[in-house]
């Protein structure tokens, strides 16, 4: 029998959800966070979710607290996802960077990188787009506050549907095949990988980077976070950027009603002006 979360508990956890990590749980989504807290307590030694929220109300260690919001929050994530961005970075920033970087240096950071998709497709289409790649001194950080989404990502192991519908030359030239046909996962290349840092970080938190960065993805994540949050939040980043830095959000968000100072170049591309 499904566990039942009451308005007091809802209201509970969003405090803590706030408080600790920033995200915005309004009342639309308690059935999702009691599907989801009801599917874990059932097969958890809980005997129920007053008891486990008793539990992280009480002395509950930091991997308790990274449990909890990976209960919370929803990661999706796929390679080459939204790829008009992509197509913007190939066709207007990278030849922008070629004439203005004569240092031939890239910093990049991917900030809710998920699993990995995310960085690992910005250090492939760098490599398949930005000319004379090889020549380029790029790194990538890429950051997530999910512990299991770190893991995975430092492991860069994919199963073979993640990889459905990509050209066969990039998943020739970038990927390791593991394991039998059926059971079959790609794990990204070595050398790859070594483009990319991977770290677990709140974004809440203050942050050890100081940049500056050329380019920030931060897609798909304000839509867990009120105004006054997104607004801080981008700021922040927007400080940590080149003086004309990229800064890239979801297809679907959007900087609207925001003083940033970032300037929209096409929707959801966004550059830092000359300080």
């Amino acid at each position: 029998m499904a566990a039942t979360l009451t308005s007091k508990q809802f209201k509970d956890i969003a405090e803590v959800a706030r408080a600790k990590w920033g995200l915005n749980l309004t009342e639309g989504k308690s059935v999702l966070v009691q599907n989801r807290l009801s599917k874990f307590v059932l097969r958890s030694d809980y005997e129920s979710i007053d008891a486990y929220l008793k539990h992280l109300h009480g002395k509950p260690t930091e991997d308790d607290l990274l449990l909890f919001f990976d209960l919370l929050s929803t990661n999706t994530t796929s390679f080459f996802r939204e790829m008009n961005h992509f197509k913007h970075l190939q066709n207007v920033v990278y030849p922008r960077m070629v004439e203005s970087r004569k240092n031939r240096r890239l910093r990049v950071w991917s900030a809710a990188c998920s699993s990995g998709a995310e960085p690992y497709t910005l250090a492939i289409h760098m490599l398949e787009t930005l000319k004379d790649a090889s020549r380029w001194d790029v790194r990538i950080l890429a950051t997530d506050l999910s512990k299991k989404s770190i893991d995975l990502a430092r492991a860069g192991v994919y199963p073979a549907k993640m990889l459905e519908g990509q050209p066969t030359n990039i998943v020739r030239n970038y990927f390791e095949k593991i394991g039998a046909a059926e059971d079959a996962q790609y794990q990204v290349r070595a050398d790859i990988r070594s483009m990319v840092s991977v770290q677990q970080m709140n974004l809440m938190d203050r942050w050890p980077m100081k940049g500056p960065f050329d380019i920030i993805f931060l897609r798909n994540v304000m839509i867990y976070f009120d105004l006054d949050i997104r607004t801080r939040l981008v700021t922040r980043m927007r400080d940590l950027l080149t003086p004309d830095g990229v800064f890239v959000i979801g297809s679907a968000e959007t900087l609207s009603g925001m003083d940033v100072g970032l300037r929209s170049e096409i929707p959801s591309v966004y550059v830092k002006g000359d300080e």
